[in-house]
């Protein structure tokens, strides 16, 4: 039988590995500051709005989930429109 301290010492090195492995892969990612701070604000955004008007720990995270995905959207939005506006970077169908 395991007590408390083996689960809480196992809890421990799941996040030590996740910590490793989110360092070891970081380099490949080829992100933008935008992509990173636009979601973010619609996210914080979004969590303020929710707790003035529900102060619970569950509207927080609604909140903050909702804003996070209306500004990945707004992300994607935005991209889109940057690549139909270079001219011949664009969809198939919009190139002439």
């Amino acid at each position: 039988m395991q007590g408390r301290r083996g689960v809480r010492g196992s809890r421990w090195g799941v996040r030590a590995v996740a910590l490793c492995l989110i360092l070891a892969l970081a380099p490949g990612c080829q992100c933008s500051a935008a992509q990173i701070y636009i979601p973010l604000a619609y996210g914080l955004t979004g969590l303020c709005i929710a707790l003035i008007m529900s102060p619970t720990p569950l509207a927080a995270v609604v909140g903050f989930v909702a804003g996070v995905l209306l500004g990945a959207a707004v992300y994607n939005n935005s991209l889109k429109h940057q690549l139909s506006a270079q001219p011949g970077k664009g969809p198939p169908s919009a190139i002439q």
